[in-house]
């Protein structure tokens, strides 16, 4: 069984348009997010998943590995499925999706994802959550998660759920967008029917829970900044400047994947 992280990154996002190559301390985010998912122990290999000719040719010029894609594909994890049908992977293999906006992805973050998978063979897919701020669960921006007792998630939106008309039943999360899937279960995803609540909350992941399937929520107590505007960019950026794994790969001498 093989562990691949699949990197969904196009330059058309609504919120903050050519975002994978905007600047953190002078390297495209989509740099920073390749290079840390690499460092990850446990994975094999990592690819981008494309349909810009400048993300491609940045990633080439780095030495990363990358897969251009149709421009019409309108969610992330499809993405990184059609870049899956150009390689030799076995149905088996853990692909795990890491947007292209984490460019502060801690590598034990792509560990944690992977665990339950190996450790249960019948387990599909599931995603990162972490416990929510006030900013963030106000924040529409924000994917917040329900889960039940057994962490299998029941629902998410990108409005503060749950109530808070009551008092507060624990902690609130939001998903961190890492994605761990089997292959052939994400393969399988990509033909699944949109769904209607997809489509309200814009949440890909909505589909596999609509279907009756079990989306497992993974959590997580690492911190991450999502880039979704200039700010968060800026936010980012300073916190970049005091990163320990940034002197890993930042040098001239950038390790070939």
């Amino acid at each position: 069984m093989r562990v691949v992280v699949g990197i969904p990154a196009r330059m058309g996002a609504s919120r903050f348009p050519g975002k994978p190559m905007a600047k953190i301390l002078g390297m495209p985010m989509v740099e920073h997010v390749y290079h840390r998912c690499a460092l990850a122990k446990g994975v094999d290999e990592v690819f981008v998943a494309t349909c810009d000719d400048v993300i491609r040719d940045a990633v080439e010029s780095f030495g990363g590995n990358v897969y251009m894609t149709p421009p019409d594909i309108p969610r992330p994890g499809l993405r990184v499925a059609e870049a899956c049908k150009a390689q030799s992977l076995a149905d088996d293999d853990i692909i795990v999706v890491v947007q292209g906006d984490e460019p502060l992805v801690d590598p034990g973050m792509i560990q944690l994802a992977i665990k339950p998978l190996l450790d249960d063979p019948t387990l599909q897919l599931g995603t990162l959550v972490s416990e929510a701020n006030e900013a963030e669960w106000n924040d529409v921006n924000e994917v917040k998660v329900v889960a039940d007792q057994k962490d299998r998630i029941l629902f998410m939106s990108r409005s503060p759920i749950p109530s808070r008309t009551r008092e507060e039943i624990g902690p609130r999360l939001k998903q961190v967008a890492i994605m761990p899937f089997r292959k052939k279960f994400l393969i399988e995803f990509q033909t699944m029917e949109m769904t209607p609540l997809e489509i309200a909350e814009s949440v890909e992941l909505l589909r596999a829970i609509e279907h009756g399937l079990e989306v497992r929520a993974i959590r997580s107590p690492f911190r991450s900044i999502s880039v979704d505007t200039e700010p968060d960019r800026l936010e980012a950026e300073a916190a970049m400047a005091k990163d320990k794994y940034f002197p890993d790969y930042s040098g001239a001498a950038r390790p070939k994947y």
